[in-house]
């Protein structure tokens, strides 16, 4: 599939978000324009996340409120409405973006993740923030490079392939277990040239003694489904 038909094939955007929304206001409007439908997944934001006006991408809000939040259950319910919505339509081939609230999106993201995503057989593709510089098509379930390793704050699925997160990772190792599930449905995809800016690395985490012991649980848990002690070669 080139370049073309990845711009035909449509994409929407699914983020997550909880009482940030300076963040969250540049998150959307650097990616509208360049995607079909922006999913905010609001996780009991006060106020709640409204209607963003003057928008050229449609956009809808799904209100889920869960403490601790279980951010594999946050991605999944976007991925699946986007995926209600691939059907309504017709869409037989569809992408879907999940990104974190405090990511500003470079032009081209989401075209340059798709035709490189498409050109192989890969069922994910992220961006280079670390400037590897060149393509990187993985496609086993073993530990690489943290340079290589997904870009957990912002990643495309192939829709029509059915990757779904494992709701068992509550805060962390969700994204790990994404990319490494990706590897063995087709592919997991490095792709060069469309870093994205990640504003607010680790600070839910560092703030949150609840966030920070479930990572930990969470640590046990990919120890217990994948066998290795971490996913990355440090």
């Amino acid at each position: 599939m080139g370049e073309e038909d990845a711009m035909t094939a449509p994409t929407l955007a699914v983020i997550p978000t909880k009482n940030r929304p300076e963040f969250l206001a540049d998150c959307v409007n650097s990616l509208d324009g360049q995607v079909h439908g922006i999913l905010i997944v609001d996780n009991g934001s006060n106020p709640p996340t409204s209607a963003f006006p003057g928008l050229s991408s449609d956009l809808r809000i799904i209100r889920h409120a869960e403490y601790p939040p279980n951010i594999s259950r946050l991605w999944n319910l976007g991925i699946d409405e986007v995926a209600r919505t691939a059907e309504t339509n017709g869409w037989g081939a569809w992408n879907v973006l999940v990104v974190n609230d405090d990511i500003v999106a470079p032009d081209e993201l989401v075209v340059t993740l798709s035709a490189a995503m498409r050109a192989t057989t890969a069922v994910c593709a992220y961006p280079d923030q670390f400037g590897v510089g060149q393509r990187m098509l993985h496609t086993a379930a073993q530990p690489t490079l943290v340079q290589e390793r997904i870009c957990g704050y912002c990643f495309m699925l192939r829709g029509e392939a059915g990757i779904r997160a494992d709701e068992d990772f509550v805060w962390w190792f969700g994204d790990d277990t994404i990319d490494w599930e990706s590897r063995q449905a087709g592919g997991s995809l490095l792709v060069p040239g469309v870093r994205v800016e990640h504003r607010a690395p680790d600070v839910q985490t560092r703030a949150d003694p609840v966030l920070s012991e479930q990572t930990d649980r969470d640590h046990k848990t990919w120890i217990t489904k994948w066998g290795y002690e971490r996913p990355v070669l440090m």
